[in-house]
């Protein structure tokens, strides 16, 4: 009866140690990406921080959400040290060692800022900016069609940053001739940076494109993932999601 017991709780301590493993936040990793994503006192605040935390209420999975520069938040996320990152495009590159979720968290339009006083013309074909100096974030995607414009050589004169704030801060100084950003990420900076009255939108939308969620391929998230994805469904099926969108405010242009 005594070796009985022994099982009997040796299995429910397994039991005990299986849900609590269950219950462990995932560790997400993320960048300072306002106002969709934002580094406050109180924590990450943004439009798709409250996307992603209703998300995984809805599943009972709890989170904790780290913010790191672009290329170290993908560094961890390859290395294991991160089990999940938003947002970020999906590529077939990518998708070799991130696995991406099914549903998008966002859509942005990618535009040119460029100074009001000299403004290089953008006039829908990317070559059209071959001679112009553009200020980008390093490890970052600007959609397929920049992507693979900078591929080509079409676009040479690139001028890489660690940050958006950094890169419209030389914009303003006259440091590059425009800026590759999401309209409302542009906007908002420039707001924080008192530079609307400087800046403007220089052409039409260099392109649309959707932003994920993604896994560590370092252990099987397969699962999770689906789960997210049918959290996002809901949200959108019951209105939450239109919700959240509709209560968002940006600056204007």
């Amino acid at each position: 009866m005594r070796y009985r017991s022994f099982i009997l709780v040796f299995i429910l301590c397994l039991s005990g140690m299986s849900a609590a493993a269950e219950r462990a936040p995932l560790r997400l990793a993320t960048l300072e990406y306002p106002p969709y994503i934002t580094e406050t006192e109180r924590g990450a605040q943004g439009l798709v921080v409250n996307v992603v935390k209703a998300a995984f209420a809805r599943i009972g999975q709890p989170i904790v959400i780290e913010f790191f520069p672009v290329a170290r938040g993908q560094h961890r996320l390859l290395s294991g040290q991160a089990d999940a990152l938003f947002s970020i495009k999906k590529t077939a590159e990518r998708e070799q060692t991130m696995l991406f979720t099914q549903k998008a968290l966002m859509s942005q339009d990618y535009v040119f800022f460029v100074r009001k006083e000299s403004p290089p013309r953008f006039n829908g074909r990317l070559e059209s900016m071959a001679d112009v100096t553009i200020g980008v974030v390093v490890a970052t995607s600007y959609g397929s069609r920049f992507d693979a414009a900078v591929q080509a050589g079409t676009l040479k004169k690139l001028e890489t940053a660690t940050s958006h704030e950094a890169n419209f801060r030389k914009l303003l100084a006259g440091r590059v001739d425009a800026v590759i950003c999401s309209r409302l990420v542009g906007l908002h900076y420039l707001d924080r940076l008192a530079g609307l009255k400087k800046v403007e939108i220089g052409g039409p939308v260099v392109e649309t494109t959707l932003s994920y969620l993604a896994f560590s391929r370092h252990k099987d998230f397969s699962a999770l993932a689906g789960k997210f994805d049918e959290a996002l469904e809901a949200m959108e099926s019951d209105g939450s999601l239109r919700q959240m969108l509709n209560a968002y405010s940006v600056p204007s242009r």
